[in-house]
């Protein structure tokens, strides 16, 4: 399978809370239509674009360090979460996923007697 090369890696703070799990991720200049979240188990992938300026005016760099093009980021999560409440806002270049952690479900497994003399 074709796979487009990754062309930088955003900053990442990932920390866990009382409630379950935070991921910031520094996204400056990247639009919110240009970011997916994918959540497949226990791993959380970031995917995205930032793309250049227009190049309308500009006559030559002096300087350049801002990185443009595809990015992705991968984090293994160490808590079970659930996927049903994971909650993703985008504020002032920062995206933050919120998972919050899953509550443990009681069930009750009934036991089950096999015929003797088998």
């Amino acid at each position: 399978a074709y796979k487009t090369p990754v062309s930088f890696r955003p900053a990442a703070d990932f920390y866990e809370t009382a409630q379950g799990l935070v991921l910031r991720l520094e996204l400056a200049g990247v639009a919110s239509d240009d970011v997916s979240l994918t959540l497949t188990g226990h791993e959380l992938r970031v995917r995205g674009r930032r793309r250049p300026p227009a190049p309308e005016g500009i006559r030559r760099y002096v300087h350049l360090e801002m990185a443009f093009g595809i990015f992705e980021r991968r984090f293994m999560l160490p808590i079970a979460v659930d996927p049903q409440r994971v909650e993703a806002r985008y504020v002032d270049g920062i995206l933050e996923v919120n998972l919050p952690r899953k509550t443990p479900q009681t069930r009750t497994i009934p036991v089950k007697v096999e015929p003797a003399g088998e």
